[in-house]
């Protein structure tokens, strides 16, 4: 996709029904492509399971949280330790090992992944913090 497509989106959507529903919630109708939490970066050594719907482990290994919000999580610098990134449906667990943030868990749904560069968005579908 080019520097265009972008634009092209945003133009669209101003000429559509859709517009009215975000100018109400927006000031600028320009912004509605924009992320609803702000994503807060940080260098956090996690480690991670993906899982089959079935709850099975299919691969586990290691990742830098690179970014995250209230909705979800970027993982980049993926290692395996075992397995590989699935061609079948999975979900993410994955535990924050080190720094402020050692002891939260999440699990979430990926959005998208690529192995050419090791990183996996993912949405959450549950956060918990181990006491």
């Amino acid at each position: 996709m080019g520097k265009g497509s972008h634009r092209m989106t945003l133009d669209r959507i101003l000429t559509t029904r859709a517009r009215d529903g975000i100018v109400a919630e927006k000031t600028n109708p320009k912004l509605a492509c924009r992320r609803r939490f702000r994503r807060e970066p940080t260098n956090q050594r996690v480690e991670f399971r993906l899982l089959s719907p079935a709850g099975e482990e299919m691969a586990r290994g290691s990742a830098i949280l690179l970014d995250y919000s209230p909705n979800g999580a970027h993982l980049g610098h993926v290692i395996f330790e075992e397995g590989f990134w699935p061609d079948a449906d999975f979900t993410v667990a994955f535990q924050v090992t080190g720094g402020p943030y050692e002891g939260v868990a999440a699990y979430g749904t990926p959005l998208r992944f690529a192995a050419s560069r090791a990183d996996l968005a993912l949405r959450f579908d549950g956060l918990y913090v181990k006491l």
